[in-house]
């Protein structure tokens, strides 16, 4: 996600509104499972998840790697899955890329403009259908027609995926999370054969991961962050700049002891102002999540633990809602269960 572009860039002027929810104190309590409904403040009746809480607008991008995280760390989100790719495929247009989608009144909605990271984009819907929902075949066709505008966003010459058609923007974490994906759908004999046809046409994880080094100075054994992180050269900030290392650690391009090493580093140069919450108006989830993959189960707490007050603050957004599923899922029952100890 890594942990979307222009997401992170426009919801920093976005309003701020707050959603309170009030429960009446005369009902008994339901159990926590039956109390919590993944993404109940985000997902509307038609099925559409809005990048914030009861908002007007779905970023595709954001939406579906929410889903994929909340899954990964063990979060039962099929149910949100088929109501939201029922309802985005109809946005889908004909030769591959989803839209940004905007409510117009009532309860219509429409496409509003250019997605976020249309090559990301692409894997990650691919991902949906593999890792949420498997038996849904009748995603297949869609799938195809977004690797297969994959297909157009990659730049034979510099050896990288752009971001958009047309336009020469190429970014380290979208290249990280593509190759990633791409390497996952190969390797799942249902997905790589029932989209052998679009995956064959894709460049390798090797031609991927050299042209990494060679495009974004990537070397992780020598340095901790890229020398560039995209293409061409935007101004210093967070992201893309620090969140890059973090890319390779949530898509497990570094694991075991490497991807620990990476994330000490990692945490040892930003992780106080990262969890006081100063790096950016939002607070990144997608950090705790490559902290608790790196085995930090620590900062991740530290993390959710403030993820409440950040939350009622309205410096929320839907990525954020499915790192903390994900981390309440994995985290809460153990640490309660120390705390009784």
């Amino acid at each position: 996600m890594s942990s979307s572009r222009r997401l992170r860039l426009e919801i920093k002027f976005a309003g701020r509104a707050l959603v309170f929810v009030l429960f009446c104190s005369v009902l008994p309590a339901a159990p926590a499972a039956a109390r919590q409904t993944p993404f109940a403040d985000f997902i509307m009746a038609n099925g559409a998840l809005t990048v914030f809480q009861k908002g007007d607008y779905v970023e595709p991008y954001s939406a579906i790697k929410a889903l994929l995280v909340a899954h990964s760390l063990g979060v039962d989100v099929r149910s949100q899955a088929v109501t939201f790719s029922k309802w985005i495929v109809q946005f889908q247009q004909a030769n591959g890329p989803f839209p940004r989608i905007c409510r117009s009144g009532g309860n219509l909605w429409l496409a509003c403009g250019p997605s976020d990271a249309d090559d990301s984009l692409a894997v990650l819907w691919c991902a949906l259908g593999s890792d949420i929902l498997p038996t849904h075949r009748e995603l297949d066709a869609s799938c195809d027609k977004a690797l297969d505008n994959l297909e157009t966003l990659w730049d034979p010459q510099r050896q990288t995926f752009r971001a958009v058609f047309g336009q020469p923007g190429a970014y380290f974490a979208d290249n990280v999370e593509v190759m990633a994906i791409l390497r996952r759908l190969r390797a799942n004999r249902a997905m790589s054969r029932r989209h052998a046809r679009v995956l064959a046409k894709l460049p390798s994880q090797e031609t991927m991961l050299a042209a990494l080094q060679r495009n974004y100075g990537y070397n992780p054994d020598q340095t901790l962050e890229p020398t560039a992180a995209s293409m061409p050269p935007t101004p210093y900030a967070f992201y893309p700049y620090a969140v890059a290392p973090i890319y390779p650690l949530i898509y497990d391009v570094r694991t075991g002891r490497a991807r620990q090493h990476d994330w000490q580093s990692w945490r040892k140069k930003y992780g106080a102002q990262w969890l006081a919450g100063d790096v950016d108006y939002y607070p990144w989830g997608l950090i705790a999540w490559a902290a608790y993959k790196s085995g930090d189960k620590k900062s991740a707490l530290a993390w959710l633990h403030n993820a409440t007050r950040w939350k009622a603050q309205g410096r929320w957004n839907i990525m954020e809602e499915g790192v903390r599923l994900g981390l309440d899922n994995k985290l809460k029952p153990h640490a309660t269960k120390r705390a009784a100890e």
